[in-house]
């Protein structure tokens, strides 16, 4: 999702998939969004002939992401792997395609 869809569909209360599903974030949880969306480009890919294989997010784009988006340094180890496991389910995802 675009992360400016995201910030409106939070702003009235969920986010809403394709799906019929609706989603919603705490507070706590939006940071880690916020740079998991920040990062969204930044995959490690390995590139065969016949397929492409999404292995995970650069983990410097990770860090640097939190800097720049001014998550405390004391939010940083649980946003992280906050991230991780959207990161599990994104990678999931887009390996099966």
């Amino acid at each position: 999702m675009d992360p400016e869809q995201a910030r409106q569909a939070n702003a009235e209360g969920g986010v809403a998939p394709e799906s019929d599903e609706v989603v919603e974030l705490s507070p706590r949880e939006w940071r880690a969004w916020e740079v998991f969306g920040a990062v969204r480009t930044n995959w490690r890919i390995v590139a065969t002939w016949g397929a492409v294989h999404y292995e995970g997010i650069d983990y410097g784009s990770l860090q640097a992401a939190m800097q720049m988006l001014g998550t405390p340094q004391k939010r940083r180890a649980e946003v992280f792997w906050m991230v991780r496991v959207m990161e599990d389910e994104a990678r999931k995802w887009l390996n099966k395609r």
